[in-house]
């Protein structure tokens, strides 16, 4: 009994050490999921950043250029990667900007060239060049419908003249404006560049030639010499005066290569045919009306001597191709002294090129015509014509025979003579 009262203590006493042993080998409760924050609407939230790790792996960004011999080197393993920057976003106002300058700039009417024996793709690619270099240096280019109904309202001829230019402009308001016309000689595309500025009193020219691949480069090389401000005494800028188009060898027939277009190895086009020269005219005007005087000599032993006054009206339907009426007094060697008379004359004449780069030309002429109270008269003239104005011809008659048909007689006169035609 002595025995189980000593016991009972220290058996309590081993139950109450081991409850806290018993406590500990419990699981820990689970602790509570913790409440996640929405954000609110509208607002994007923060991305979540990563670790940096304990050791990075070397970075190996592609490179912009063909690598040279030191870019095969291995990076340091401990080296950190370079920070990426993130390129800004492209302002749509200040991409704007340019197009806005460009726009405020002064208007120019760029009329399309013209092709001149060759194909038109050659004058299309040209026209596409002006206009692109033409708004490129700051004028504002105005739109093909806009210039078009002007074109057509003006009745505006192709290829455009220098007045033709001036009629548009005042059409359109524009203080200038452009065109070309595209020839080939010598293998090459030559290319005459035409600007007409408002207040100059001629029309600004340069010649540039090239081949196919250089002709665009040429072209934009060219066109800031003639697109300088105007002058005050109102001329053009030096070394912009119009010239005679260069000429040379014909090239061989057959199409050409085109300007941007790789012509074929072999191909008989790799050489654009030379422009076809066009012929200056000698009658510029449809209508003429001239006045003149004449010396008929009559050589032999009966010579005689006879004045005549003209007045002459000639129609030209086609250059070089007319139909003159001569109406002249003739005051003629009769009889008894002089006497006057009313010479008719009816006739058809043409030219010929003697000078044609001065003007320069050689009148044919055959004319029938009746002298009252006498008899029918046959003359056919050869002479030199001389252009002194745009509209003034001065006409000399070197060889003249003229045949008399008269009541008793045929007498033969060689006929020296001048005249002045105005052009209508």
């Amino acid at each position: 009994m002595k025995t189980l009262r000593s016991a009972l203590p220290l058996a309590s006493f081993a139950l109450l050490a081991a409850l806290p042993l018993a406590a500990h080998a419990q699981p820990a409760p689970r602790p509570a999921p913790r409440p996640v924050a929405r954000p609110a609407a509208g607002v994007r939230p923060a991305p979540a950043v990563p670790a940096a790790p304990a050791t990075p792996a070397p970075a190996t960004p592609a490179p912009a250029t063909p690598p040279t011999a030191d870019a095969t080197a291995q990076p340091s393993p401990t080296a950190q990667p370079a920070a990426v920057t993130q390129p800004a976003p492209a302002d749509p106002a200040a991409a704007a900007q340019p197009a806005a300058a460009q726009a405020q700039g002064p208007r120019m009417a760029v009329v399309d060239a013209a092709p001149i024996g060759v194909d038109s793709t050659a004058a299309q690619f040209v026209t596409g060049v002006l206009r692109s270099a033409i708004g490129s240096a700051g004028f504002q280019v105005i739109p093909t419908s806009e210039l078009y109904d002007a074109a057509r309202r003006i009745g505006l001829p192709f290829p455009v003249p220098e007045e033709g230019l001036v009629m548009l402009e005042r059409a359109l308001q524009a203080p200038a404006g452009a065109t070309a016309e595209v020839r080939a000689a010598n293998g090459l595309y030559v290319v005459r560049l035409r600007v007409r500025v408002a207040s100059e009193r001629r029309e600004r020219v340069r010649d540039v030639s090239a081949g196919q691949f250089q002709l665009e480069d040429v072209i934009r090389a060219a066109l800031p010499a003639l697109l300088v401000p105007p002058s005050a005494d109102g001329e053009p800028p030096p070394g912009t005066v119009a010239a005679a188009p260069p000429e040379g060898p014909q090239g061989p027939p057959g199409p050409q290569a085109q300007p941007g277009q790789p012509a074929q190895p072999g191909a008989p086009g790799q050489t654009p045919p030379a422009a076809r020269r066009r012929r200056v005219r000698a009658h510029p005007r449809s209508w003429e009306i001239g006045a003149g005087g004449l010396v008929a000599l009559g050589p032999g032993r009966d010579s005689f001597v006879n004045g005549i006054a003209a007045v002459r009206a000639a129609w030209f339907p086609h250059d070089r191709v007319g139909i003159s009426a001569t109406v002249a007094y003739a005051n003629l060697n009769g009889r008894e002294g002089r006497v006057s008379n009313v010479l008719l004359l009816a006739g058809v004449e043409t030219a010929v090129d003697l000078v044609p780069s001065a003007r320069v030309f050689i009148p044919l002429r055959a004319e029938v015509g009746y002298l009252p109270l006498n008899g029918p008269v046959f003359r056919v003239t050869a002479g030199v014509a001389f252009q002194v104005a745009r509209r003034v011809r001065i006409e000399v008659d070197l060889l003249s025979p003229t045949l008399w048909v008269l009541p008793e007689s045929t007498p033969v006169s060689l006929d020296l003579g001048a005249f002045v035609h105005f052009g209508l």
